[in-house]
């Protein structure tokens, strides 16, 4: 299958890039301004970025905050991170960057299928991974 985010994003989609990023319009949004930040490799999880790149993304992501709350009347923003096999078929590591207002009711509506971990178990691997 084509990656829409390798093959079908043109130039002129282009909102800025950086060495190892692109930002577009989501093709979809949730509210006026939603952004997408898409790896330029074809990355499937945050894992294969390099330290640098991991580095890159924040600092693009601050940028782009700064922007919003800065020039914007908005309330904050989301950031959503798709990563591994959880993202739509045809697509990449990208990060969506959601404009906020109080009041919005973007969580309002959101229902999942509950599929219960272990908590201590969750606790107990954060901090063997942090020695």
């Amino acid at each position: 299958m084509t990656c829409i985010f390798c093959e079908g994003i043109e130039t002129k989609q282009l909102l800025i890039q950086t060495d190892n990023f692109k930002v577009v319009l989501d093709i979809d949004p949730i509210q006026s301004g939603h952004l997408l930040i898409i790896s330029k490799q074809h990355f499937m999880d945050i894992r294969e970025l390099s330290d640098s790149a991991l580095m890159e993304l924040f600092k693009l992501q601050k940028q782009i905050i700064n922007v919003y709350e800065t020039h914007f009347p908005v309330d904050g923003l989301t950031i959503i991170q798709n990563n591994g096999a959880i993202m739509d078929e045809g697509t990449h590591f990208h990060i969506h960057i959601v404009p906020r207002y109080k009041g919005d009711d973007f969580w309002t509506y959101q229902e999942v299928n509950y599929h219960p971990i272990s908590i201590s178990e969750l606790v107990k691997l954060l901090e063997f991974e942090r020695e």
